[in-house]
């Protein structure tokens, strides 16, 4: 239930069981979530520490919901991998769902193979994602992949930079994650301002689901006060807590 409130015409007024939250227009009212996870064939052995990580970072997004209830996180997963023509080169596995109806993510779920369609699957998870998505919303998408790009056939490079740096200047933040290259180097191929580093191996991408799980918490703090349009928002993601990978 909102009320506006006459004498502060910039400011809503939302009740919460007994608890009443002043809460500026500049305030993201919806968290969009979405994960977009490597499954080429190159992940094989980080299974388990792949779908620990996914799951870490839905209790996460469901922690934030619980500290921030004037807040309302929503979530999307995809994985990508290319497995010929006649093959989507991702898969949906959760799609704009409130995080309190999202399950744990299983095991026998997540299986690395073929290729890496990195392009497509970032170019068709933000068009569906776009198609949601108000003024008043706060988007974070987070990309996470052990190679390059090798098989996308719909969207090229310079396409998903034209879009990401179109979405942010609607206020969306963008994260890259990368192992075996220059994270920051292809990150700014694709317009994203933020890139982090890891070892593809078991201790390796443990630490970074730790770091990013420490980097989101940090980031909702941040959005729970901060105008969602805030270049503060946008810019030194894995920088904002005090852990390194």
């Amino acid at each position: 239930m909102y009320i506006t409130s006459f004498f502060r015409p910039n400011f809503n007024l939302r009740i919460n069981h007994t608890k009443i939250i002043i809460m500026s227009n500049k305030i993201a009212e919806r968290i969009f979530n979405l994960i977009i996870l490597d499954e080429s064939g190159s992940m094989c052995g980080l299974e388990k520490m792949s779908v620990d990580g996914v799951n870490e970072t839905i209790q996460t997004i469901k922690a934030a919901a619980e500290a921030h209830p004037e807040q309302k996180q929503m979530f999307s997963f995809v994985t990508f991998s290319g497995l010929g023509r006649d093959v989507l080169p991702y898969r949906v596995h959760t799609l704009l769902k409130e995080i309190s109806e999202v399950k744990e993510f299983p095991m026998e779920a997540y299986v690395p193979r073929g290729n890496t369609p990195l392009w497509d699957t970032m170019g068709r998870a933000m068009t569906e994602l776009e198609r949601v998505v108000t003024d008043r919303d706060l988007v974070l998408v987070t990309v996470i992949t052990d190679g390059y790009e090798n098989a996308s056939r719909e969207y090229n490079g310079t396409m998903i930079n034209d879009m990401v740096t179109r979405l942010d200047k609607k206020g969306w933040v963008f994260t890259y994650i990368g192992a075996n290259q220059d994270a920051m180097r292809e990150a700014c191929k694709l317009g994203i301002r933020n890139s982090l580093n890891f070892q593809a191996d078991a201790e390796g991408t443990k630490k970074m689901w730790q770091k990013e799980k420490s980097s989101r918490m940090a980031f909702f703090d941040e959005a729970s006060r901060s105008d969602r349009f805030s270049e503060s928002l946008k810019d030194n993601y894995f920088n904002k807590d005090d852990m390194d990978i």
